[in-house]
Parts: C-alpha cells; structure tokens; sequence
C-alpha cells in the first residue's frame, strides 16, 4: 500500500522515536516531547498522554498538529490532525512497561488516552555524512559560490 517514499518516513520515526509534538496553545503554538508508540503503515502514529493534560485539551480544541523528530543524520516532519483516543482495546495493544512507569494505574484507566495522530504529509531531510558533510558542504558553497546540496530531501504526502 505504502509508497518507498512513505516507508522512508515511517523508518526515519522508528529510528529516533522521541517527537515534538506540536500542538495550538492559547497563547500560540506548543511543543512537548512524545515517544511515539506505534507508525501505521500510512504515516498514522499513535502517542500516549495523561487525559488530564494540556495537550489533550489542545488537540480537541484544534486538531492541526505536528510532530518532528530530528536525529543525528537525519529529520522528519510530519503534520497532521490529532484525536484523541479512549478505546480500552487499542490502549491495552500498544501499552508497555515505558508507558507503565508514567502511567501506573494501566490501560483500563480513564486517566491514560491515546493521542492519534492522521498525518497527512511529512517533510524530511537525511544527510548520511552528518554535521562533517553539512559543514564541507558551508565551506564550498563560500568557496565557490554554488548551492551546497549536503544531502536528501523531499515532501511525501501521506
């Protein structure tokens, strides 16, 4: 079903796995870090949370969100519209002992939802030198004047 292209995205957020979530804030736009707990085979992602939290509340009143991971060599991001989840079933298919340590009283508490996001396109950028090749790639471009080019990027709808 996935393009190479959209598999692409999902491994570069299993590799780093730890997101900023973005989310619309009263007083602007919020980010927070999220571990994403599982990437659907068409970019979706699902992330837990505390029902009580402010995150929560953000993605109900605006669904438009946005999540980026930035690894050593390589960045995605990936935007979307948030929901927020109560499914005892699907809480209980993704929890682990991680989840267990923020979230004690388990998957069958109200007080643990799941965020979900449908994402709808993502960004990324990998450059398999890392920062030697992006600063090389500084140092020609003054040198000569051409763009540097330091590694890959594109747009993927999803």
């Amino acid at each position: 079903m996935a393009n190479e292209e959209v598999h692409k995205v999902i491994e570069m957020i299993n590799d780093v796995r730890i997101g900023m979530f973005t989310t619309h804030g009263k007083d602007g736009l919020l980010s927070r870090p999220l571990t994403v707990m599982d990437v659907e085979e068409d970019g979706d992602m699902w992330f837990f949370s505390p029902a009580d939290s402010e995150i929560v509340r953000e993605v109900k009143t605006h669904g438009e969100v946005n999540v980026a991971f930035a690894g050593n060599k390589k960045w995605v991001s990936v935007s979307g519209r948030g929901t927020v989840v109560y499914e005892v079933e699907k809480k209980r298919e993704l929890w682990n002992s991680m989840v267990e340590t923020f979230a004690p009283e388990g998957p069958d508490s109200l007080a643990t939802v799941l965020l979900h996001v449908e994402s709808e396109s993502a960004e990324y950028w990998e450059n398999p030198g890392g920062a030697a090749t992006l600063v090389a790639s500084w140092i020609k471009q003054k040198v000569t004047g051409k763009g540097a080019a330091p590694g890959d990027s594109n747009t993927v709808e999803l």
